[in-house]
Parts: C-alpha cells; structure tokens; sequence
C-alpha cells in the first residue's frame, strides 16, 4: 500500500518486508487469467482491451510484427536472461485469426533453436531477427510458413547483458531496416572492411545489400522507435529520460560509459517523467480507428508502472518537444509488462505482454528458475465498434491498388504499401509515385508516401530529388536533400543545389544539409557546414549537428575554416563563435598540430570585433589544456612565444577587458608573475563568484605557487565566507600538487572539515603514497576513525607498489576483497531490520545523503553525477534499496566499474572512465571532478570487478543517520511534498497483534513438517503439527494442550552452534509460492535471552537465508516477513533454526509457539488482504 505523506505521523514507519522483485509500483499479487487481466485494465471511456492470444498459444512474448496478410509473427524466449551464445529454446510463432473473430485460433512455428530473438520485422522477401550475436534473414520459399533458409546478415551484437541486446526492428521512411543496442551490451561488428564497435546506438541495415551502418549513439537502454508522419525518428528508453527525437550522426546523453572524444551530447525532448523509468516500445498513432484526441501521439509501453504512457510531440524548431497526456492503458496489474505496441490492420493498438511478476533484469538474473516461463498475452485496445479487419493479402494486390492504399486513414496500410512499392521499384510506378509526390491536391500524408516509396526502390532519379529540392513545403525539400546524401554521388549541379540551399528558412532543410554535407562528394563539407550554422539561428539541435559533422574534419582540414572566419558573414555569426572554443580544443587534440594555427586562430578571434565574445573561453579552452599537462615542455614555451604578444593587450588593459581574467589564467600557466599575484588575489578574494575562485586555484596549482596551501587552508576553515562548492572544489584541486604539507594541511583541518568534505579528504590523501602514509599514521593514532574510509579507498591503498604502506593498511584493516563479498546479505537482513525497527527523519536523512551518497549520487537535482541519478533508479522496492546501498556489487554494468588509473607523477586516481582515447583520459571522481590525464602520463589502467560504491556504508554512518537515510530514500518525492508516497515495501506492518483472514490457505497444513527437539534433550513436548494455525476454521491443525514444540523444563540443551541447529522445518513434494510468513516467540514468561536464529527456505536443493538475527521476536514477540500481495517466491522447503550467539552461551530450553489468531502461518496472501490491529 502507497501512502500519502501528509496522512502520517511526523515519523516515517518502514516496512519488514520480504524480497520482492524491484521497481515494483504496487504489490504483486497472484497471477491473473488473461480474462481477468483484460477486464480488470483501466481505459478511457469507449475504449476496451479485447485478448487477441494468450498463453498456452503465446508465451515469453518479446517483440511482433504484422505481415502483409495482418497475421502476428512474435519471438519467444524460454531463454531469457542466458547470457551464453549458440542454440536455444527460443522461437518465432505465425499468430492467425482465420475466422476474424479477433481472437488467434491457429499458431504455427516459424523457426526454432534461437536464444532471446529479440526484434523481428518482415518485409523484402523474407523475416529479419536480431539474435545476439547475430542479425538472421529466413525465407519461406514454399509459403508453408516454415524457415527454408537462413543467413546471417551481420554478427558481433554483445551478449553482455540480456536486457539491452539488439532490437526493435523497424522499417523506416526511406525502406532501411532500424534497430537498436543497449548501453551495457558492447558490440563490436565487421562488414565490408568497416569496424563498428557501440554500445547505446541506432543502427540502420539497407535490405538489399544488408549494409550495415549507424545511425546515431547515446541514450541508455533504448526499446522501441516510432516514426512520425513527416519521417522523425523517436525511441523510449529507460533509467535516464524516456523520450528521443533520435537524428543522423548525432550523438546524445549516455547513461553511462566514456563518451568519444569531442563529444558535444545531445538531450532529450521531455521535461516530464511518468511512473518510475522503464520503457519498452513506443508507437505514433496514426490511425481514424480512435478518435482525433487519440491520434497523433506516442503510445509507449512502462513495464514497471505496467501502463501506456502518452505523450504528445510539438515542433522545436529542428527538434520537437514533448509534452505528458494521461495513461491510456492502466492494467491495475504488476504482472503487467507492455514489451511492444502495433496499430492493426483494424487500427487499433495492440499490446504485447510479457507477463511475469519480475520487472527487473536484476531479480531475472538472481532468480532465474523463478522466471514465469508459461504465460504471455496480446490485447487489443478497441473503440467501440470498429470492425474487424476484413481478409486482405497486400502482396498479392497491384502496384496501383497499393498506390490507393497510400491514402488510407490507417498507417498500417500506408506503411506496407510505400515498402512493397519499393521492393517492386517498377519502373512505371516509379514515375507515377513521382507525379504524385509532386501533386500538390493529393493529400500531404498521401504524397510524403510516394516520396519515401521512391526513396527505399532500387535508385531515386536525379530529375525526381531535384524536383523536391524546389518544393514549396519544406518537408519534401528537406527529404530531397536526405535522398541525394543517401545516394552519396550526385551531379555537381544537384550538389551545388543543395549548397545553395544552406540559406533555407526551414531548420529542418538546414538540419538535413549539415548531415549530408559529409556524405555528398562534391559539396564542400566545412563551407557548407559553416553556412548552415550561420542560417541556423538560435536552433537547439543544429549546431550539435554541425559540430559532429564538422570536427573530424578539423585535423585535416582546419585552413579551410580559418580562411572562412576573413568573412565578415561567418566572423559576426554569435554562433560561430559559440563553437570556436571546441574548434580549438578540437584542433590541440590533433597529433603534430603547428602551434602557429592556433595562435593564428586566437589571434583573429581577438582582432575580430564580432568574435571577441568567443575570446575568453577560447583562452579558457587552452589554460586547461596546459593545466591538465596535455600541453608542456617545448610546445608549451612555443605556444608562450607565439601567444604573449596576442594576450598582452588584454592583461594590459586589465580587469575594463572582459576577457582579462581568462588571459591571465592562462598566462599564470607559463609562469607569468603579474598574473600569478592577480589570480591569487582572485582566488583569496571572498567577494569574488565560487567558480571564479576554483577556476583561480586550478591555474595556481598548475602554476605551483608556494603559498597555494596556506591559501587552501584559510577558505577551509572559513565556514562563514567560503561555499561549500568552492571548499570541496580546493580538496580535490590539491591533487596535482606533489608537496607534502598537502596532507599535512588537510589532516590537521579534517577535523573542523564539515561532514560532506570530510570523505573528499580522504579520498585525495589515497591518492599519493606520501599523503596515504601520513593518512595511515593518523588512522593508527585514532585521529581519524578507521571506518571513515570506505572499502575502495582501503583497497586502493592495499594495491599500491608500496609494500610498508600496504603492511600498514592491512595491519590496520585486514586484508580487504577484490571480489564482491557474499556476506553482505547478512548484513541487508541486520540492516532491513535496522532501519524498519525505528522511526527516522528524512529532513535529517537529507542531510546524511548529501554527507556520504552525494559525492557520487545526485537525486531531486543535488549532489554529483558519478554514478546513476537515484531519483529514478535503484529505489524500485524497498529490497532493491536495501540491495543498492549494501550491497553494490551484486549487479553491475561493466561502465559502472571503477577504474584506477597510475600516473607518471605518482598518483593513484579512481573514478568512472568518461573519455579513453589516444590523445587523453578523463575520469569522473568520488565528488563529481574530472580529472584529465594525458595519455603518455598514464602508466596504467585497471579495471575493478567491484562497483565504484563502496561496500560498507553501515560503518560509516551511525545507526540513527542510517534509520534517517532510509527514511529518505524510502519516499518517492523529497519530504514535505504533499505527493510524496513510500516506495514499494516501505510500509511498516503493525505486529502487536496479527490476525489471518479466514481466507488465506496456510500452506504448512500441505507440508511434511519435522522438528528435532525430540533428539536433542529431555522433556520434549509437542508435534510440528500443533503449531499450525488454519485461518479459515479458526483454530489450529492440531488439537494441543499448549500448542508448542520443544524441550522445557529449563533443560540444559549446552552450547548449540549454528552448524547443527534446534530446527522446525516443513518440507513439500511439489514448489509452493508463499509470501507472507507469521510466527511467534516464546511466552513472556519464558524468555530466552540472546538465542541467535535464522530462518531458510529452499529451492531445488538450495536454501537461501531469508533472515536471521539474534534476540528479538523470539524472545517475546512476533515475526512477520513479507506482506499481503507481496511478490511470491517459489519454495520447496522453509526451516527455522535456533543455536547458541558464541560458543559460550547455553541454550537453556526451547520453545517453538504457535499463537491463536496469528502464528506459524507460510503461505500467499493477496494485496486487498489487510493485516490489522486486534482491538
């Protein structure tokens, strides 16, 4: 149950619950019939949700696909979440309505032996399937609906992760194949002497040479791409925004992973977020099925909110916007999963449903024998009446019935149509498409048709794109050019054309000539892309388009753009400017660059009156360049030579210029006195802005000013003055100072250190092994607390060269792992009932956030962006928080693997790797810096197996900060917002007195149950049976005089080690699903101080600790795990077990108590069950 926060007491209560599969919005409950499931789904008025198939017909659905007759081709996969490659269970099924009664009666299978088919399109003479490793292509020679053949078409998709392999074919406007590949899922792919190595990209096929290309990079685990009516690519993703407008040769926000050098990302188009962040297909509809307030929107699937979400697309110059409408499908159904949406050939939506109580590829990969492997359904989302669709086969129908069909009201046909058009690419048909692309009466959808079926055939003709370049609509204009950039060669006249065209008034014919500006031979790609970016205005997507575009060219072709800037048209463009510190970056970064060229462009920058607004970031651009030591030695004494004279009127004329502070940091860097004295009076100046101030001691630190750490030392301790930004910015600027009064500075100041700089301390002194020496020395004198330092700074400083050091450390604190430690699931069972045992403040849990997680985490817009935002991730359920924070191992994406760098100077950094190139390395740091390395000061890289989030965070922060976090992080919105509601089972159940209702089968009554007191002492009393409690009848199994199983009689049972335990266990011959556990202590008359105990189920042969402890509800009270509607687990066996805490201490008696109403009750209790109080 959600609750609202302003319904509670000022305390937060959290719940003891159970595992339950993450990103769960409400409880699970049972299975519901596909019957059930339809009826029980909310939709607006009019609309109903029809079962098309379901399971034993479809089960594991993971993608479909309608062919031209409107049968449903769907992969299946019995092999999710394997990882291995080779043959497998999976397969691809023909789904058929032969009566078109619109319910599937026939299924025939097409293909078998796949492992995890995951995307499947049908079209130009065969069936596409993405089956990592492997792209296939089947044909049916003999129309039996039987693979014939089957080839590949390319191989090298990753297997590294199974929820993110390649998928969502889908045929584009202009008759290529799309796809997509996850950001966690490397792929490395050869074709035709070309290397394509991606992780998060678009990739696009052309299906009559199978050439493989891609289309753009970025996003996270993008599931699904929609074309719009004016050919827009858009895709949903998770964990990071859900919504993309995805362009040729862009490059976007990656959730993780390095970026390629001289990345500028693009973002997404939403501002907006639905329920929770997991998105898996999307569709535009456009179909006169629904009504017009339905149409012309984005229908995607969200398989943890188990909904269709909607959103509605507006114009944003060459980019759109996206706007939130309501749900149109809410199923009130966790084991709801929409993995993909179609409009019918009936118009209407269909849904496919995975259908299994694990949203979550994590709990998938956990607990794969708990995978539902027997269920799957498709709906359809129907208005009203709308008609069935009645027998067609478009294959079958002639060019120009299929012409007719361009103009239905319904894309399905539309869409079909335009492709088998372009398979046939007939002549005579050819040129009527183009008479009617050119009809201005024809409708514009009509038209727009035409001209994609002209552009998939076999060779659009000159004549025909020319003709389009000189349309009145901007949108033909704009297709004309992608055509002619498709095609690559075209006639010096159509190129010039399309040159000319640079001064367009529409963004999206100038978006389209900065992409085929590289891709057409004879235009020139620098002018013409500098003309677009003049044209372009203020347009959010244009430069980013530009600049992809343009910077591989710049190491070669750099004189070109230089010559181009003498034109007062380009040298007074605000957005040529805007781009010319990235050009100088660009070109620095190119091997053997004459150092003249830069200074030339400096030079013309600041002699160029309408370029001066570029001219302190320029400067700024090449001060870090020479901070980051990327340019040195005689390069750098060159660049001096050259730059002084340029710079020197601007220093002089002093603070009046406002590039002068940018020119005097960069002057600090060749040692120039004047500028140092200036800077460091910056820096020293408490007036002056933050970023000012770290920018200032960056220069000084490269500068090496003796006096640095003093100066250091004075805004760390000035808490009134000084921010906090520019305190931890001056942490971690020390590190490139190899002094050792660094560590002595900051060792002396930690302590008068607020809490949240403190680890920013600690985690600099790691980074030498001087400053690590001086760490140990006060670790082992107790002036710092050894638990301060987290588990990675501790094995950083266990790996290092240094054997003394590392004799110390581990001295200290032992030898630490490498590998993930498997004890941490004891310590999730102490600390769930940690923090669920006591009410904690989520104001005073901010506070312990920002102090410990905000160095790496950011969440509602604080804190740092090392690693995932937690806003929307980790926080799924209660139990997928508990598994976050204690133990961040268990399951991690290889980019989100730290990486420790040794550098020539002798530091040790650690962080997640943003840029990896020939030229540098960029790392992002505990604290959210980027730190800059060039690449010949690196000595090595290696590669943790361990999550960059330290394990061991329970000892860094008190057991009250603890209760106070998870108090926190267990709200789905900060704290005092009237919205803000407990994220799934963090509700606390009320045990002081439980009851069953009588509804609820208690599952111990089907078991084998046993205990051994009988074989451990004298006096026992009692069968396994008294204990059960039946809550239809009110009573129990058994009748008994105390209903209790044990030896009493304070009998002196001695010692009793946790190998060879007092146990109560119920064994089963078939697996039975519980989630809900209720058992109770001894009397209060008998208690038994201190008895350790633990409680296990098993599956198979297995048995998985499900919670322990020490003292407690066993003592005197009540235990509870799980909840009413939680998620099942599947279990075989359950066992309790009791045992002495040490090796000293007796057990005296044992008493294992049933209590009327309440106890000793393993079974499944549905969500609308509510546990109350008894009054």
């Amino acid at each position: 149950m959600l609750v609202i926060l302003a319904a509670l007491a000022p305390s937060i209560l959290l719940a003891d619950e159970p595992f339950i599969p993450r990103r769960q919005a409400t409880i699970p409950g049972p299975a519901l019939s596909p019957a059930d499931a339809a009826a029980k789904m909310t939709v607006p008025p009019g609309f109903t949700v029809e079962v098309v198939a379901a399971e034993p017909d479809l089960i594991n659905p993971v993608a479909m696909a309608f062919d031209d007759q409107g049968r449903i081709w769907v992969t299946e996969s019995l092999e999710y979440p394997r990882h291995a490659p080779g043959p497998g269970r999976d397969r691809i099924k023909v789904l058929e309505d032969t009566d078109h009664d619109g319910r599937v009666d026939k299924t025939t299978i097409f293909a078998d032996g796949l492992n995890i088919p995951s995307g499947i399109a049908v079209g130009f003479g065969g069936v596409w399937v993405a089956n990592a490793p492997d792209l296939l292509f089947y044909e049916d020679t003999d129309g039996d609906l039987k693979a014939d053949k089957k080839h590949v078409v390319v191989t090298g998709f990753g297997r590294a992760d199974t929820h993110e392999l390649p998928n969502s074919l889908t045929w584009g406007p202009d008759g290529a194949l799309y796809g997509l590949n996850g950001v966690f899922n490397p792929s490395h792919i050869t074709q035709h002497g070309k290397t394509f190595d991606f992780t998060c990209a678009m990739f696009r096929i052309d299906p009559r040479t199978e050439e493989f290309s891609l289309f753009c990079e970025g996003t996270s685990n993008p599931w699904g791409i929609a074309f719009d009516p004016e050919g827009s690519a858009f895709i949903s993703a998770c964990v990071i925004d859900h919504l993309w407008h995805l362009t040729e040769t862009g490059y976007y926000h990656r959730q993780g992973g390095p970026y390629p050098p001289h990345t500028w990302k693009i973002g997404s188009i939403v501002q907006h977020k639905h329920q929770m962040a997991a998105y898996c297909g999307i569709e535009y509809f456009d179909s006169d099925a629904y009504p017009a307030e339905y149409r012309d929107r984005l229908y995607m699937g969200n398989i943890h909110g188990n909904c269709i979400n909607v959103d509605e697309v507006t114009r944003d110059g060459s980019t759109y916007f996206g706007k939130p409408h309501p749900d149109f499908v809410t199923s009130n159904d966790v084991w709801h999963m929409p993995v993909d949406q179609k409009i019918g050939p009936d118009g209407c939506l269909y849904v496919l449903d995975w259908y299994d109580r694990f949203h979550c590829y994590q709990d998938a990969m956990a607990h794969p024998a708990q995978v539902d492997r027997l269920k799957g359904r498709l709906y359809r989302i129907r208005y009203e009446e709308t008609p069935r669709a009645a027998p067609f086969n478009l294959a079958k129908e002639t060019d120009t019935q299929l012409i007719e069909r361009l103009s239905s009201g319904n894309r399905f046909y539309r869409d079909r149509a335009q492709r088998l058009l372009s398979e046939r690419s007939e002549p005579a048909t050819m040129a009527q498409l183009a008479k009617l692309a050119q009809d201005e009466s024809a409708p514009r959808k009509t038209r727009l048709h035409a001209v994609w079926a002209i552009a998939g055939g076999k060779e659009p003709s000159e004549e025909f794109v020319s003709s389009l370049l000189s349309d009145q609509d901007p949108t033909f204009r704009a297709w004309g050019v992608r055509i002619a950039g498709n095609q690559g060669t075209v006639s010096p006249q159509l190129a010039a054309k399309i040159v000319a065209m640079t001064a367009d008034n529409s963004p999206d014919v100038l978006l389209q000539i900065a992409i085929a500006a590289g891709k057409i031979e004879q235009a020139p790609s620098i002018p013409t892309l500098a003309a677009v970016l003049v044209s372009a205005g203020d347009d959010k997507l244009i430069p980013h388009i530009v600049w992809q575009n343009l910077y591989p060219r710049l190491e070669t072709e750099s004189g070109q753009f230089f010559a181009l800037l003498e034109d007062p048209r380009f040298a007074s463009d605000p957005q040529v400017a805007a781009l010319l510190p990235r050009i100088i970056d660009r070109i620095l970064a190119a091997p053997n660059v004459e150092t003249d060229s830069i200074v030339k462009l400096v030079k013309l920058v600041a002699e160029t009156p309408a370029l001066r607004s570029a001219l302190s970031n320029s400067l700024a651009t090449l001060a870090a360049r020479v901070q980051s030591g990327e340019i040195s030695g005689d390069r750098l004494r060159e660049m001096r030579s050259l730059l002084e004279p340029v710079i020197q009127p601007t220093l002089a004329a002093g603070e009046k210029n406002p590039a002068y502070f940018d020119a005097a940091l960069l002057a600090v860097t060749w040692k120039n006195a004047d500028a140092q004295l200036a800077i460091r009076s910056v820096y020293q100046d408490p007036a002056a802005l933050a970023a000012k101030r770290s920018a200032a001691l960056a220069a000084l630190v490269a500068f090496g000013d003796e006096q640095i750490v003093p100066a250091v030392r004075a805004v760390l301790v000035d808490r009134q003055k000084a921010s906090r930004l520019l305190q931890a910015d001056s942490i971690a600027a020390l590190g490139r100072l190899d002094q050792p009064q660094v560590a002595e500075m900051l060792l002396s100041t930690y302590p008068q250190l607020a809490p949240d700089l403190q680890p920013k301390v600690l985690e600099l002194l790691t980074q030498r092994v001087a400053w690590s020496k001086q760490l140990l020395n006060a670790v082992a004198a107790e002036n710092i607390s050894k638990d301060a330092l987290n588990i990675n700074q501790v094995r950083k400083l266990q790996e290092s060269p240094d054997r003394d050091m590392v004799a110390a450390a581990v001295q200290l604190w032992g030898q630490v792992r490498t590998q993930r430690n498997p004890e941490r699931e004891l310590v999730i069972a102490d600390m769930r009932r940690l923090v669920h045992g006591r009410d904690g403040d989520p104001h005073a849990g901010a506070v312990a956030f920002q102090k410990l997680c905000g160095q790496c985490h950011k969440i509602y817009g604080k804190g740092q962006e090392v690693g995932p935002d937690i806003t929307t991730n980790g926080r799924g359920s209660f139990e997928q928080l508990l598994s976050s924070v204690f133990d961040p191992s268990l399951v991690i994406g290889p980019d989100y693997q730290g990486r420790m760098v040794l550098t020539a100077d002798g530091r040790t950094l650690t962080g997640l790797m943003v840029e990896d190139n020939e030229q540098r390395v960029v790392l992002k740091l505990q604290g959210g810096k980027l730190e800059t390395i060039p690449r010949e000061d690196v000595d090595a890289i290696r590669i943790s197996k361990l999550s960059l989030m330290p394990e061991g965070v329970e000892k860094q922060l008190s057991e009250q900060e603890l209760i106070d976090l998870f108090a926190y992080l267990s709200l789905t919105r900060p704290p005092g917002d009237p919205q803000a509601e407990y994220i799934p089972g963090a509700e606390r159940i009320d045990v002081d007195r439980l009851h069953l209702p009588a509804t609820l089968v208690n599952q111990l009554a089907t078991a084998d149950l046993s205990s051994n007191t009988t074989e451990i002492g004298k006096g026992a009393r009692g069968a396994a049976t008294d204990l059960v409690y039946l809550p239809a009848k009110n009573a129990y199994l058994r009748p008994s005089q105390w209903h209790e199983v044990g030896v009493g009689g304070g009998a002196d049972l001695g010692v009793v080690s946790a190998t060879a335990p007092i146990f109560y266990q119920a064994e089963w011959s078939s697996p039975i699903a519980i989630n809900l556990i209720t058992l109770s202590g001894v009397y209060p008359n008998q208690p038994q101080p201190q008895t350790a105990w633990k409680i296990e189920v098993r599956s198979g042969n297995q048995w998985r600790l499900l919670d322990h402890g020490v003292g407690g509800w066993y003592d005197n009270g009540r235990y509870v795990w799980g909840a009413p509607g939680s998620a099942e687990t599947t279990i075989d066996g359950f066992r309790v077990s009791l045992y002495s805490p040490d090796e000293k201490t007796p057990i005296r008696s044992v008493h294992f108590r049933g209590e009327p109403g309440v106890s000793w009750f393993v079974g499944s209790a549905p969500a609308d069950v509510r546990i109350v109080k008894e009054k």
